[in-house]
């Protein structure tokens, strides 16, 4: 994607420690993140929190959390918006003709009954989260549902990612291949999660009529 490099090159030469206000940069960017997915919202998270956690630094971990969780929230239900209108609008005809499909159908029942798990865990894995919160829109997923799920998931998600490369900046640091090995753990952790409850509501759905909306 031609928009990648361009990102790339500007976050390269982004100095948070420099900026006047670098949570609402940060705020932008998990936004901007969550609807397009070429944005390293991660990456600058990761980056402030270790800027945090060095000594004089006016980076506080805590406005880092609010900032990545707002932006998260914010971001993931636009996403399920424009999904639900702007998108589901160009695509209606091939939502309803495939929904008729008996797999697609039992897929679909399947991801209403596991929505949460999907919503809160998917959030963790880079674009895992955009399937799950586009498709949720297309397929009008109840919204108040929808947001309590995003609000945990997009909350746990930014409070995961300062609080880490917090602890990784300040206790590990010198042991890189230490929090590699981490961060690999909890997104395999998250992974597997997801994977049993969509695995048994699976083998539970006979048929797509068999399941009912996640509540």
């Amino acid at each position: 994607m031609w928009l990648a490099p361009i990102i790339a090159s500007y976050v390269d030469d982004l100095d948070l420690a420099e900026l006047a206000h670098p949570y609402f940069v940060i705020f932008g960017f998990v936004v901007l993140d969550a609807v397009i997915p070429v944005f390293p919202s991660e990456s600058l998270l990761t980056t402030a929190s270790n800027l945090a956690a060095q000594q004089g630094s006016t980076i506080e971990i805590w406005r880092l959390i609010v900032a990545g969780s707002l932006g998260a929230i914010i971001g993931d239900s636009l996403l399920y918006w424009l999904s639900r209108t702007v998108l589901r609008r160009s695509v209606a005809d091939k939502v309803d003709k495939a929904q008729q499909n008996e797999k697609v159908a039992r897929s679909m029942a399947v991801l209403s009954r596991t929505a949460p798990f999907l919503i809160v865990f998917g959030r963790f894995v880079p674009g895992l989260r955009f399937m799950v919160n586009a498709t949720m829109g297309l397929t009008k997923h109840n919204y108040p549902s929808y947001l309590l799920w995003s609000v945990i998931g997009g909350t746990l998600w930014a409070s995961y990612t300062c609080i880490f490369s917090y602890l990784v900046a300040s206790v590990i640091n010198d042991k890189p291949l230490l929090s590699i090995a981490v961060s690999v753990v909890v997104t395999t952790a998250c992974l597997g999660l997801l994977y049993k409850p969509l695995k048994k509501s699976w083998d539970e759905t006979d048929s797509p009529h068999s399941a009912s909306p996640a509540v």
